[in-house]
């Protein structure tokens, strides 16, 4: 390795750094607050905490690495430019494709990490961590259901009791709306009832006294009314019941789901949404680490905020696209290829355009 290549490396390597524990400290945050209430209640104990940070961090780092290389290249080309050092590499002869070559080969090393988190890890943290908050929810409920207040302790799932006795596990005055299931919603009203729990809080249930069901269908044609003396609603479903959801599904899975021909179309696309989603968006990292070179040369002169800010504007202007193509693929309006590529393509032809650009014009003075 050259001196050339060492110098330029090492000053990428500090903000890089920096960029993905700052990003990853704050997406970690974001992602744990709204859940400290279900955390709390569940009487969350620091190593298990600890274990859940870990299964989280990994499923946004797909979106840490691109941005960090991004910052990182961005803010070392952006030091040397201010202070004119790179002025002075082309004026020793040092062109356009030995600067370029060691940025390449980090791109292409954030380029390779991110592809095997989105393909191979990613997947697995998110199943993980879904079952963990799955059971840390049933913990919580295991614990008592407090009086006059909206609980949704699971998707589709709403419950309100007006008065809570035995610290939670009885009550009275009971109003449940139970749509899980996407064919068919229940409202439950009941006079009385109590919390149902196994030893550990990992099967949760509710027998209900002397109450009312409305079972309404998804397109409100169909419902019935059935008055009861006593139901029992399982508020947990077994592991084996529980559904993947296309983010947790291997990219062989994905293919599979698509082609099965029990799958309808609509459920195909997006399928195939997520499988192109997965291959087009850690290019990205190497896209966008290669354009920061050149932005970082050409404007050298807007210092620090100025060059966090244009990092900024390129990572949201690329990843809203994808988001935007990724949406459009979804409703089936435009081939999942043509949506997720696009923006690789658009934002490459970008890339290609700064580099001529400079090769042109030169380091600004």
């Amino acid at each position: 390795m050259s001196l050339l290549s060492k110098m330029l490396l090492r000053e990428m390597a500090l903000p890089f750094l920096f960029s993905f524990c700052a990003l990853s400290v704050l997406l970690l945050l974001g992602s744990l607050l709204p859940l400290l209430e279900t955390l709390l209640r569940a009487g969350i104990k620091p190593a298990e905490f600890g274990r859940f940070a870990i299964l989280v961090l990994p499923t946004f780092w797909a979106l840490v690495f691109p941005m960090a290389t991004l910052l990182g290249v961005l803010l070392g080309f952006l030091r040397l430019s201010r202070d004119s050092e790179i002025l002075a590499l082309f004026a020793c002869g040092a062109g356009i494709r030995k600067l370029i070559i060691p940025v390449i080969a980090v791109s292409m090393t954030a380029w390779l990490l991110s592809f095997f988190l989105s393909v191979s890890v990613i997947p697995k943290a998110k199943s993980v961590s879904r079952s963990f908050i799955r059971e840390l929810t049933e913990r919580s409920l295991a614990r008592g259901i407090p009086e006059k207040a909206f609980l949704s302790p699971m998707s589709g799932l709403t419950m309100y009791v007006d008065e809570s006795l035995d610290q939670g596990h009885r009550f009275k005055g009971v109003y449940i709306r139970d749509a899980r299931k996407k064919q068919m919603a229940n409202q439950i009203l009941a006079r009385d009832g109590e919390l149902i729990a196994q030893p550990g809080g990992l099967a949760v249930g509710l027998r209900l006294r002397h109450g009312t069901l409305n079972r309404i269908s998804d397109d409100y044609r169909k419902t019935d009314t059935l008055d009861f003396d006593s139901y029992a609603l399982r508020l947990s479903l077994p592991g084996k019941d529980r559904k993947q959801k296309r983010g947790e599904l291997g990219l062989k899975d994905l293919l599979k789901a698509a082609s099965d021909p029990d799958t309808s179309a609509k459920h195909k696309v997006h399928y195939l949404t997520e499988f192109h989603e997965r291959l087009a968006v850690p290019i990205g990292a190497l896209i966008l680490g290669i354009m920061a070179a050149p932005l970082g040369i050409l404007f050298g002169r807007t210092g620090l905020s100025g060059g966090i800010a244009l990092g900024l504007t390129a990572f949201l202007g690329y990843y809203l696209s994808v988001a935007f193509a990724a949406s459009l693929a979804d409703t089936g309006n435009i081939s999942p290829v043509i949506a997720l590529w696009a923006p690789n393509f658009i934002f490459t032809g970008i890339t290609v355009g700064l580099i001529i650009l400079l090769y042109r014009r030169g380091p600004l003075a």
